[in-house]
């Protein structure tokens, strides 16, 4: 009984094992960063307010920091299961500027520098300062609030997309 159970042990084994070295690589291969591509993302940003200055009426200078929880819609490796940390500075009568550091399972990073005009739920973005996988990548993108999400007072949260290009060298 016992040669029986072994011997079946080793067949769903070795099994177990054609299957991963047959299939393994595949999948491994189709997490490999194409060098250009579509930006079509959706993300959950949340954020606080870390400093408002008061310059008169309803308008104020200010700045505010955020993360982001992307997954990308193609699935494509560049914002699929990434998160970022951004930080913005603006004057709401006018526009605002942020910058978003984004870092993905493997540790490597890239910059986004964002900007739109005050008062607007949509802007332009680019991408830049790339580490690892991501040196010298370059992109262009439009992105836009699809629907807010409760949030506290001096906080917000809510969902959003991406939507562009990138490539790297």
């Amino acid at each position: 009984m016992k040669s029986t159970t072994r011997a079946s042990g080793i067949t769903v084994l070795s099994s177990t094992a054609f299957v991963a070295m047959t299939f393994l690589p595949a999948v491994c291969a189709a997490e490999a960063l194409p060098k250009q591509g579509a930006i079509e993302a959706t993300y959950v940003a949340t954020g606080n307010d870390v400093r408002e200055l008061k310059a008169g009426g309803d308008d104020a200078v200010y700045l505010f920091e955020s993360t982001l929880l992307m997954t990308n819609n193609q699935k494509t490796p560049l914002m699929h299961n990434v998160t970022a940390r951004c930080v913005e500075a603006g004057f709401s009568a006018s526009s605002a500027t942020g910058y978003c550091v984004y870092t993905d399972k493997d540790g490597d990073k890239f910059v986004e520098t964002y900007s739109y005009p005050g008062g607007s739920t949509s802007g332009k973005g680019t991408l830049g300062a790339g580490t690892g996988k991501y040196k010298g990548i370059e992109g262009k993108f439009d992105w836009q609030q699809v629907q807010v999400l409760p949030a506290d007072k001096g906080s917000y949260s809510y969902i959003g997309e991406k939507m562009g290009s990138y490539r790297i060298p």
